[in-house]
C-alpha cells in the first residue's frame, strides 16, 4: 500500500490529506481527484481507511492492465477494461479464504 502524507508548507491547506500513489511514487490521479472532491471534510483517519480499499482496487488493476492501469481506463472510458478489472477483483475477493467486512 502505498499512501503519502502531503503536508509541506508549500501544498495549499485543502490538499494536505493522505494521498495514494504508484510504485513510482507518482499520485493516483483519480484518486487523488476523489479524495478532494469528495473527501476533503473528513479526519485524515477516515481518508486514510477509505483511501485503503481504493488501493486494494489499483494493485488488482495494476496486476491486470499494468502500471496505471486504472487512472488510464478511467481517463479513456474504457468500458471494457474497467468491467474486466471490476468482475475479477469481485471474483478474487469472493474466492479469498476468509472474507471481512472490509471485502
Amino acid at each position: 500500500m502505498a499512501f503519502l502524507q502531503l503536508s509541506d508548507p508549500l501544498v495549499p491547506p485543502y490538499l494536505r490529506s493522505p494521498t495514494l500513489v504508484s510504485e513510482a511514487g507518482v499520485p493516483r490521479y483519480w484518486a487523488s481527484i476523489w479524495s478532494i472532491v469528495s473527501m476533503g471534510h473528513l479526519a485524515a483517519s477516515t481518508q486514510t481507511g477509505k483511501l485503503r480499499y481504493i488501493e486494494d482496487l489499483y494493485q488488482h488493476a495494476d496486476r491486470l492492465l499494468g502500471p496505471s492501469g486504472l487512472d488510464d481506463a478511467l481517463a479513456d472510458m474504457n468500458d471494457a477494461a474497467l468491467a474486466d478489472v471490476l468482475e475479477s477483483w469481485f471474483v478474487s475477493i469472493r474466492n479469498r479464504p476468509r472474507i471481512t467486512r472490509a471485502d
